[in-house]
């Protein structure tokens, strides 16, 4: 999302200080899950792509909260070594979501409705996520994934997937969403999920500049169930 808000256009009616956007420019990629990944070395095929999609995201569409661990590189052109990142990510249905960076500084990033708020070293800002349309677009892709809705998806993005093993719950699979259309398209070439059965394990950002964010996710718990304290921890900015 950092890497999204920094090329806004100036006639956006809300932008983010140049300091918030060099501090955030390894933040949220994404971020409903379980383990996200196990890439599979059996030959992808496409046959029943589109039933295997509904099937998962009406899987996804059944959890009610998670958590995970994420690790997170950056590949940059200009950087000889990836911007690396690590923490958590916290998830309650129906659009709360929160990515906690623990190294190699501290940060967070909220998620809840229409607005985005991210933190870093006491400093605070929030994104009218309905002002900021291209914004909105890369938030909206992975709260609808979690949400397992593929008609608001596909409003957004052209949906492409590989399948390969038994899609009932074991076999591998490749979703690859590409934006429709400008401002979007001029940002982001693609965004890939992959998984094993409901266990999703990665995401993969690749910008049409050619930087690409690899997210790996591990520990995830889609059994999650937070205590009102929990919300209240997790889901704040300090």
């Amino acid at each position: 999302i950092a890497q999204v808000t920094a090329q806004l256009p100036t006639a956006a009616p809300v932008r983010p200080t140049a300091s918030l956007e060099a501090r955030f420019d390894s933040s949220l990629s994404a971020d409903s899950l379980r383990a996200w990944m196990k890439i599979l070395t059996a030959r992808p095929h496409h046959a029943d792509a589109q039933d295997t999609l509904d099937q998962l995201l009406e899987r996804f569409a059944r959890i009610e909260a998670f958590e995970c661990r994420f690790h997170e590189e950056k590949s940059i052109a200009l950087l000889s070594r990836p911007i690396v990142s690590d923490g958590t990510i916290h998830y309650v249905r129906p659009g709360r979501l929160a990515r906690r960076v623990s190294s190699p500084s501290p940060q967070v990033v909220l998620i809840e409705g229409s607005t985005l708020r991210m933190a870093d070293g006491g400093h605070e800002e929030s994104i009218d996520l309905a002002s900021q349309p291209v914004v909105r677009s890369f938030v909206d892709s992975i709260v609808q994934l979690l949400a397992g809705d593929r008609a608001a998806i596909e409003r957004s993005y052209v949906v492409a997937m590989e399948g390969w093993g038994s899609s009932e719950g074991g076999g591998g699979w490749r979703i690859t969403m590409r934006p429709r259309a400008a401002p979007l398209s001029e940002l982001l070439g693609s965004v890939s999920f992959e998984g094993s059965g409901t266990t999703l394990g990665r995401m993969v950002m690749t910008e049409t500049s050619g930087d690409v964010t690899t997210t790996t996710f591990s520990d995830v718990d889609t059994e999650r169930r937070y205590s009102p304290a929990d919300l209240t921890r997790l889901f704040s900015l300090r």
